[in-house]
């Protein structure tokens, strides 16, 4: 099992892509190479789709990522490990995710955790469920893409919502039944819904 280095879920050593966020995890993932190398040792920097430009040698983060695509770095081998990347610190003051309690910089369209869009959907992304492109509050396959539309399904008998396609059950379950990600406690959830009403 290797961790993501976007969200830290661990993923099968094999696998392309992290089945929590859908960032690349694989070295057999083509990656931009970023024309300056790393400030801090010199080394070959890569790109990571969505987060972070990463330094292949030392694993520092760099800065933002090129999107889709992209790879985590190559690792020579023999080597440790790289460390996941820190999460950039943007200025100002980090608000809690209602769905997964990540610090995200005010006005962010997106949470850097669970992927849940705060505000109005604007033009097309991927969906963390089916990986379509997908627009609107929700894509055709079901997942519930930003948290006005999860509020309307969230009411005091919810108690665990799916990370990945936002699926909310009133009953305590690891496991989403519809797509197998994890579950998180929807207790803040809970007090937004109802302030709405």
């Amino acid at each position: 099992m290797s961790p993501c280095p976007k969200c830290a879920r661990q993923n099968a050593d094999d696998a392309l892509y992290c089945d929590q966020c859908r960032t690349a995890v694989s070295p057999d993932v083509p990656a931009a190479v970023q024309e300056d190398p790393c400030p801090a040792c010199g080394g070959e920097v890569r790109e990571v789709p969505s987060i972070l430009a990463l330094c292949s040698d030392c694993g520092i983060a760099l800065g933002e990522g090129a999107g889709e695509g992209a790879a985590a770095p190559e690792k020579a081998p023999g080597a440790p490990p790289a460390p996941a990347p820190a999460a950039p610190e943007a200025p100002g003051e980090k608000a809690a995710c209602p769905v997964c309690g990540e610090g995200n910089a005010a006005g962010a369209p997106l949470c850097a955790g669970c992927g849940i869009g705060f505000g109005k959907s604007r033009g097309a992304r991927t969906c963390p469920k089916c990986e379509a492109e997908a627009s609107g509050d929700q894509c055709g396959c079901g997942a519930i893409l930003t948290l006005a539309k999860l509020l309307d399904y969230v009411s005091p008998s919810v108690r665990v919502v799916c990370s990945v396609c936002k699926q909310p059950f009133t009953v305590d379950r690891g496991e989403c039944s519809d797509c197998g990600g994890e579950t998180l406690p929807a207790d803040g959830l809970r007090g937004l819904a109802s302030e709405r009403r």
